[in-house]
């Protein structure tokens, strides 16, 4: 039975060879397996399962706590450990980030979160069904914590709780955790699971007040481009990506996602369809930015068969849109250029967006004009950049000189 393993392991190999890994990350890989190979000949396992991957986890983690072993090795061994449960269980091989702590729920709420996301995905983004089910999962584990595992006792009161517990960790965006609640709550009640419906689970006393997210000034959009070391590979990328985002105004999944065949260098215009709202785009190609992206293309991509325009610098050379890539790249940057970010403080890859918007606004465009640029549904989406505009906005002060100050406070 052991050579059901070994056999299993240069499988596993031959794949990442075949993605194609370099040859070093491959041999690293190798040594990898021979940690695993040892661990098993230790404890006499002979057909390496998932229990044993997560056995194996533990142990190398608990190495890593003890000094004995790196933080991104004892991740390394992880990542092999469980490709090589999958190969041994029959399972498809493929390079992807994954959750390996995945929480099981019971038989009924596995059953209903399956047909939750079914219903959810064909109106959603990619992102937005990922961001709905974390939360709903959240849920179902505080349900599960408290002893409820029928949804004919959840009750409205349970549902409120939940959200006052968990307010605390969403305070800069109550959307985020209200919001796929909701939808959870609707579809529960349109499927005869609970009595109640969404519409009685938060009542809103006043009206919802929209925080305005600073942008970035000319002088820290210019120190992050700066602080880009453009002779590598690497820099050029995210040079071309910063660059994009500033001249377009274009989200972070829809620059990530981009496409070779959505430049059109004749005409100088990308054109591509939005990942959050489907609506099509058409956007010009300004000189700086259209410099940047030639660039990266002809002298720093990988040699790559992949439809999209950025990929990861290293092996295996996949798309960006699959992770927080905005974030890496922002966290990359942003202490070489000077600029300190907390979370709440808008100054994320995200900001782009609004600096672009921010400038169309100072500029006097019209807000259609700038609806149309941003690729805004509504125009009440674009209003929001409209506070961001101080010196506008001062000019429509009004002069106060003519009232009577009564409290001396205010003299």
């Amino acid at each position: 039975m052991q050579t059901d393993i070994k056999i299993a392991t240069e499988t596993v190999l031959a794949f990442l060879r075949g993605i194609p890994m370099s040859a070093s990350t491959v041999k690293y890989y190798r040594s990898c397996y021979r940690t695993i190979s040892r661990y098993c000949q230790c404890n006499n396992i002979s057909s390496f399962s998932y229990g044993n991957a997560e056995d194996f986890r533990g142990f190398q983690m608990s190495r890593h706590e003890k000094g004995e072993i790196s933080w991104v090795y004892a991740l390394t061994l992880r990542k092999a450990a469980f490709m090589l449960a999958d190969c041994m269980g029959g399972k498809d091989l493929v390079w992807e980030r994954r959750n390996y702590n995945p929480k099981i729920f019971c038989a009924a709420y596995e059953h209903v979160l399956v047909d939750f996301e079914g219903s959810i995905s064909p109106t959603l983004s990619l992102g937005s069904v990922r961001n709905v089910m974390i939360t709903t999962r959240q849920f179902l584990e505080h349900l599960e914590n408290i002893g409820v595992q029928d949804f004919s006792k959840l009750t409205l009161e349970e549902t409120r709780r939940f959200i006052i517990t968990a307010s605390p960790r969403h305070q800069g965006n109550m959307l985020n955790l209200t919001w796929p609640i909701k939808k959870f709550v609707t579809f529960l009640k349109d499927g005869g699971y609970i009595p109640f419906g969404a519409e009685r689970l938060i009542v809103f006393s006043s009206p919802k007040r929209l925080k305005v997210l600073p942008c970035f000034t000319e002088d820290e959009s210019d120190a992050l481009l700066s602080a880009i070391d453009t002779s590598t590979p690497l820099g050029k990328r995210d040079f071309a990506i910063m660059r994009l985002a500033l001249g377009t105004g274009l989200r972070g999944e829809d620059i990530f996602g981009l496409q070779l065949t959505e430049i059109d260098w004749r005409k100088y215009e990308i054109s591509i369809v939005q990942s959050k709202t489907g609506k099509h785009i058409a956007l010009p190609l300004l000189p700086d930015v259209g410099n940047a992206v030639a660039d990266y293309i002809l002298n720093a991509r990988p040699k790559a068969d992949s439809p999209y325009v950025f990929l990861r610098h290293k092996k295996p050379h996949n798309w960006l849109g699959d992770g927080p890539t905005g974030a890496i790249i922002m966290k990359r940057y942003q202490d070489i250029a000077g600029l300190s970010h907390v979370a709440g403080d808008g100054k994320t890859f995200h900001a782009f967006r609004r600096t672009v918007g921010a400038r169309l606004v100072r500029a006097e465009v019209p807000l259609p004009s700038v609806a149309q640029q941003l690729g805004h549904k509504r125009i009440e989406s674009t209003k929001r950049y409209i506070p961001l505009n101080d010196n506008t906005l001062r000019v429509c002060c009004m002069d106060i000189s003519d009232y009577a100050t009564t409290k001396e406070g205010l003299v």
